[in-house]
């Protein structure tokens, strides 16, 4: 069982279970295909041997496909895992937006669009699995405050839509820059501001640098991304050269060593818990640009393994799926958790 008073923080993993044909930057209402859920059994075998139940965030492609919904479903109640909402707007009914990369993020949808696609998918989820889903993220990480109290009202307890110190403005998305790396409660009107209402828990992505302050790292960062800076691609010159990298707690895209780096920083900053995030269609050859061929599939399942093995073994990190996380998180930790906005 996992414990959110340990020292250590608590290991959570999160899987976006989608369609393929993502990586290209288009987006369609279909028909879809989910060919890379074939991936998930490895998958699945991989983290039941270091005793981790992921979170599957399961969108409308995936729902509709009945061998896929039936997998699912097994590893649910066989309590192998947890199973969550990942919303697609392109591809989740009713249809009333132009497709495009600014209708791609939620966020940007009028609030009784956004309400009918979320509650269409909710109550699809719910039959397919026969369980009401608790754990949401958007698409592209695309929720706002409106977004957030529409999870509320539908009975999610928690989100983990923010990706802190990431700036999606450039493609019109949301900017996460001023959210806090740890746990904090949606205070009702800024998605990034924590607050103690206790109705919806936001559990972020975990990320930040390869420095011990990441006020100051993202501080660094912004200024060299601007002007001249930016044209001179300082911030590039910097990654290669290993100084203030941004890390995500992910496989997809970051080495084991890295990954590790930022275990030992949130360790060090007495963070409750670390979530990692990755694509269902890493897990399979072919799908995405972090497993385009066997061998970096390969790669990328070395990775996981021997940060499941850090966390697990050496760390001795516990594990908990978003929902069991949210469900202990102690109301006296509301406060604590105001010191790391």
């Amino acid at each position: 069982m996992m414990d959110v008073q340990t020292k250590t923080p608590t290991l959570i993993v999160t899987v976006d279970t989608e369609e393929e044909g993502l990586w290209q930057g288009t987006f369609s209402r279909g028909p879809h295909t989910v060919e890379n859920l074939k991936g998930i059994p490895r998958f699945q075998h991989l983290c039941n041997s270091y005793g981790i139940r992921p979170t599957y965030l399961i969108d409308t492609p995936v729902v509709q496909h009945p061998s896929s919904v039936s997998m699912l479903r097994d590893y649910l109640k066989s309590g192998f895992c947890e199973i969550g909402t990942h919303l697609h707007p392109w591809c989740a009914p009713p249809f009333q937006e132009s497709l495009s990369a600014f209708n791609s993020y939620q966020c940007n949808l009028p609030r009784s669009l956004q309400r009918e696609k979320l509650l269409r998918l909710t109550d699809a989820i719910t039959s397919a699995v026969g369980q009401s889903p608790s754990s949401f993220r958007a698409g592209r990480y695309g929720l706002d405050a409106v977004g957030a109290q529409l999870l509320i009202e539908a009975g999610y307890q928690v989100d983990s839509s923010v990706l802190p110190y990431f700036d999606y403005r450039e493609e019109g998305g949301p900017n996460f820059q001023s959210a806090a790396c740890k746990p904090y409660w949606f205070d009702g009107e800024d998605l990034c501001q924590t607050g103690t209402s206790g109705q919806l828990l936001e559990v972020p992505v975990s990320a930040g640098f390869n420095w011990c302050d990441f006020s100051k790292a993202q501080a660094w960062r912004t200024w060299l991304g601007s002007s001249w800076r930016r044209a001179a691609r300082l911030t590039g010159i910097f990654d290669r050269l290993g100084w203030l990298q941004q890390i995500k707690f992910s496989p997809e895209k970051y080495s084991a060593s890295q990954m590790q780096t930022l275990v030992d920083l949130y360790h060090a900053q007495d963070a409750p818990c670390m979530v990692m995030l990755l694509h269902s269609t890493s897990l399979l050859p072919g799908f995405s640009p972090y497993a385009a061929d066997d061998s970096t599939c390969e790669t990328l399942y070395q990775s996981m393994e021997a940060i499941f093995r850090y966390c697990r073994e050496f760390k001795e990190m516990s594990t908990a799926t978003l929902t069991e996380f949210a469900a202990n998180w102690h109301p006296q930790e509301k406060q604590h958790d105001l010191l790391y906005a």
